[in-house]
Protein backbone atom coordinates (compact mmCIF):
# COMPACT_ATOMS: atom_id res chain seq x y z
CA UNK A 1 0.00 0.00 0.00
CA UNK A 2 0.94 3.44 -0.43
CA UNK A 3 -0.42 6.99 0.08
CA UNK A 4 0.41 10.07 -0.75
CA UNK A 5 -0.96 13.73 -1.57
CA UNK A 6 -0.05 14.84 -4.38
CA UNK A 7 0.99 18.26 -5.58
CA UNK A 8 -3.02 18.83 -6.94
CA UNK A 9 -4.29 17.82 -3.41
CA UNK A 10 -5.60 14.47 -4.23
CA UNK A 11 -4.92 11.22 -2.08
CA UNK A 12 -3.43 9.00 -4.01
CA UNK A 13 -3.38 5.64 -2.89
CA UNK A 14 -2.50 1.97 -5.03
CA UNK A 15 -3.54 -1.01 -2.91
CA UNK A 16 -2.17 -4.84 -3.84
CA UNK A 17 -2.94 -8.24 -2.49
CA UNK A 18 -5.92 -9.53 -0.89
CA UNK A 19 -7.55 -6.46 1.44
CA UNK A 20 -7.66 -7.15 4.66
CA UNK A 21 -9.04 -4.42 7.06
CA UNK A 22 -6.95 -4.70 9.87
CA UNK A 23 -4.07 -4.13 7.63
CA UNK A 24 -5.47 -1.87 5.93
CA UNK A 25 -5.92 0.52 9.12
CA UNK A 26 -2.72 -0.83 10.15
CA UNK A 27 -0.87 0.26 7.24
CA UNK A 28 -2.51 3.61 6.40
CA UNK A 29 -1.85 4.81 10.60
CA UNK A 30 1.93 4.20 9.07
CA UNK A 31 2.11 4.88 5.65
CA UNK A 32 -0.10 7.63 5.46
CA UNK A 33 -1.24 9.30 9.24
CA UNK A 34 2.25 9.39 10.77
CA UNK A 35 3.04 12.02 7.94
CA UNK A 36 0.30 13.67 7.73
CA UNK A 37 -2.68 15.37 10.28
CA UNK A 38 -6.14 14.80 9.55
CA UNK A 39 -6.61 18.34 8.81
CA UNK A 40 -4.50 17.91 5.56
CA UNK A 41 -6.59 14.87 3.92
CA UNK A 42 -10.31 15.51 5.55
CA UNK A 43 -12.56 15.97 2.88
CA UNK A 44 -9.58 15.88 -0.24
CA UNK A 45 -10.71 13.97 -2.90
CA UNK A 46 -9.39 10.18 -2.88
CA UNK A 47 -7.88 8.17 -5.95
CA UNK A 48 -7.61 4.49 -5.62
CA UNK A 49 -6.08 2.08 -7.68
CA UNK A 50 -7.02 -0.67 -6.27
CA UNK A 51 -6.50 -2.92 -10.18
CA UNK A 52 -3.91 -5.70 -8.58
CA UNK A 53 -5.69 -5.70 -5.35
CA UNK A 54 -8.48 -9.00 -4.57
CA UNK A 55 -11.16 -8.75 -2.79
CA UNK A 56 -11.45 -11.23 0.08
CA UNK A 57 -13.39 -14.89 -1.07
CA UNK A 58 -15.46 -15.33 1.53
CA UNK A 59 -16.78 -12.38 3.97
CA UNK A 60 -15.36 -9.43 1.83
CA UNK A 61 -18.08 -7.14 3.01
CA UNK A 62 -17.07 -7.56 6.82
CA UNK A 63 -13.99 -5.46 5.70
CA UNK A 64 -15.77 -3.03 4.04
CA UNK A 65 -17.56 -2.36 7.12
CA UNK A 66 -14.62 -2.53 9.25
CA UNK A 67 -13.35 0.15 6.93
CA UNK A 68 -16.66 2.09 7.32
CA UNK A 69 -16.93 2.38 10.62
CA UNK A 70 -12.91 3.12 11.30
CA UNK A 71 -13.62 6.70 8.99
CA UNK A 72 -16.96 6.93 10.69
CA UNK A 73 -15.77 7.45 13.71
CA UNK A 74 -13.42 10.26 12.56
CA UNK A 75 -16.04 11.38 11.30
CA UNK A 76 -14.31 13.05 8.18
CA UNK A 77 -16.02 15.33 5.74
CA UNK A 78 -17.17 14.73 2.46
CA UNK A 79 -15.17 14.18 -0.24
CA UNK A 80 -15.36 12.10 -3.58
CA UNK A 81 -13.82 8.86 -3.38
CA UNK A 82 -12.78 7.21 -7.31
CA UNK A 83 -11.77 3.73 -7.04
CA UNK A 84 -10.08 2.09 -10.04
CA UNK A 85 -11.18 -1.28 -9.98
CA UNK A 86 -9.92 -4.49 -12.76
CA UNK A 87 -12.30 -7.28 -13.72
CA UNK A 88 -11.65 -9.04 -10.14
CA UNK A 89 -14.53 -10.54 -9.18
CA UNK A 90 -16.42 -8.52 -6.15
CA UNK A 91 -14.91 -5.79 -6.58
CA UNK A 92 -17.87 -3.63 -8.57
CA UNK A 93 -19.76 -4.47 -5.73
CA UNK A 94 -17.28 -3.96 -2.83
CA UNK A 95 -17.43 -0.61 -4.46
CA UNK A 96 -21.15 0.38 -4.26
CA UNK A 97 -21.14 -1.24 -0.56
CA UNK A 98 -18.48 0.87 0.32
CA UNK A 99 -20.28 4.20 -1.22
CA UNK A 100 -23.46 2.91 0.95
CA UNK A 101 -21.48 3.05 3.84
CA UNK A 102 -19.73 5.84 3.46
CA UNK A 103 -23.57 7.62 3.03
CA UNK A 104 -24.85 6.00 5.89
CA UNK A 105 -21.76 6.14 8.40
CA UNK A 106 -19.96 9.60 7.61
CA UNK A 107 -22.02 12.33 5.50
CA UNK A 108 -25.01 11.65 3.17
CA UNK A 109 -23.25 13.51 0.64
CA UNK A 110 -19.56 11.40 0.37
CA UNK A 111 -19.52 10.47 -3.21
CA UNK A 112 -17.70 7.45 -3.76
CA UNK A 113 -17.45 5.84 -7.56
CA UNK A 114 -15.56 2.77 -9.91
CA UNK A 115 -13.45 3.47 -12.86
CA UNK A 116 -11.63 1.02 -15.21
CA UNK A 117 -9.91 4.17 -16.56
CA UNK A 118 -7.39 5.95 -14.22
CA UNK A 119 -7.08 8.92 -16.07
CA UNK A 120 -10.96 9.33 -15.46
CA UNK A 121 -11.27 8.19 -11.90
CA UNK A 122 -8.49 11.10 -11.38
CA UNK A 123 -10.05 13.82 -13.09
CA UNK A 124 -13.69 12.72 -11.66
CA UNK A 125 -11.86 13.05 -7.93
CA UNK A 126 -10.13 16.22 -9.21
CA UNK A 127 -13.60 18.62 -9.72
CA UNK A 128 -14.32 17.91 -6.20
CA UNK A 129 -11.39 19.93 -4.91
CA UNK A 130 -13.19 22.75 -6.31
CA UNK A 131 -15.85 22.20 -3.74
CA UNK A 132 -13.22 22.54 -0.84
CA UNK A 133 -9.95 24.57 -1.09
CA UNK A 134 -6.93 22.12 -0.53
CA UNK A 135 -5.05 24.60 1.13
CA UNK A 136 -1.22 23.83 0.46
CA UNK A 137 0.02 21.53 -2.13
CA UNK A 138 1.73 18.24 -0.37
CA UNK A 139 -0.67 18.61 3.09
CA UNK A 140 0.31 19.24 6.59
CA UNK A 141 2.72 17.04 7.94
CA UNK A 142 2.23 15.26 11.52
CA UNK A 143 3.71 16.58 14.53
Amino acid sequence: MSMEIDARGVVVAVYEGEFDATAWMRQRAAVFESRYRPEAYDGRPTVVDARRCRVPERDWSAHFEQVARQLGQRKPKPARHAIVIADEAGQSNAVALFAAYQRMFHHPHAEARAFRDYDAAYAWALEGLAERPPGPAGGVPAA
